[in-house]
């Protein structure tokens, strides 16, 4: 009874050690690979999980958390200028994908950071430099679109991609920031002259219609004239036709000589009578 005693408690003994050998417990935002001789078998999740001892083992562990792939690659644009651009990758790891991201990746963020640079190289490729100052959020968009499917493939998501701000030689920023400087004061030079030939042609409308109104205005009161000297003449006052003409025709040139003098720089036409004459009317300024 006594060696069997001892043989049970031995085996109660191995009973608990198996038990406790085979109790893992996954932290938060972990996973856990597990392999049986080799094979992959199932992933732990969070929490607590049994493994058959001897026969299953753990052979890897997964972070779930938003992992940063940053890297500086040197690209050049379409006006042939090299410039640095830093990137950063924010990817996180799909919990039913685990399999893939730790299987097929050997190196994740080196292969992925080469997948994301060489993506950047060749979207940068043809933009100018102005460009890739200005839509870095254009870039990130392109970077994105070209890797989703990939990475997705591999177990990963992406997150959110940061292009910052790129660097080029001190003589090229220079020079890139004189060619802004020019494109702003041409800019300025265009809107200035739009300015002035709006203005020139609202004053020029403004000119047409009041002289439309002056024209107007002077017809009716020569109608009115008219009219007036129409009913002299046809009245019994005897006036002579003949001078109401005349008074009617040195009327008219003394209005245009009046007018003439308010405009300046004209030069007049005088053909009343036999003999004509001419005189420039002198600049009212």
């Amino acid at each position: 009874m006594t060696i069997w005693a001892s043989i049970y408690g031995l085996l109660a003994v191995f009973a608990v050690f198996l038990f406790f050998k085979g109790v893992r417990i996954v932290n938060q935002q972990t996973v856990v690979i597990v392999e049986s001789f080799g094979k992959y078998v199932k992933t732990l999740k969070p929490g607590l999980n049994f493994l058959v001892p001897i026969f299953q083992t753990a052979v890897g562990t997964l972070q779930l958390r938003v992992t940063e792939f940053k890297a500086t690659v040197e690209v050049k644009t379409h006006d042939n200028v090299f410039v640095s651009m830093p990137v950063s990758l924010m990817l996180q790891i799909v919990p039913e994908r685990a399999q893939e991201a730790f299987y097929q990746l050997l190196n994740p963020s080196e292969q992925i950071a080469a997948w994301a640079l060489n993506t950047l190289r060749s979207t940068v490729a043809t933009m100018k430099l102005s460009d890739v100052y200005e839509d870095q959020q254009k870039i990130a968009s392109e970077v994105e679109i070209a890797l989703k499917d990939k990475l997705e493939a591999y177990g990963y998501r992406i997150v959110t991609i940061l292009v910052e701000q790129p660097s080029v030689p001190a003589g090229v920023q220079d020079a890139f920031n004189g060619v802004v400087s020019s494109q702003r004061n041409r800019e300025a030079a265009e809107n200035d002259a739009e300015a002035k030939r709006i203005r020139m042609i609202g004053e020029a409308k403004a000119e047409s219609e009041s002289q439309v109104l002056r024209a107007k205005g002077i017809a009716e009161a020569r109608g009115i004239l008219a009219k007036s000297l129409e009913e002299i003449a046809n009245g019994t006052t005897g006036a002579d036709k003949d001078k109401i003409m005349s008074f009617m025709l040195e009327t008219n040139r003394l209005d245009t000589i009046r007018a003439a003098a308010e405009q300046g720089k004209m030069i007049i036409m005088d053909v009343h009578g036999k003999e004509g004459f001419s005189f420039q009317v002198p600049s009212s300024e």
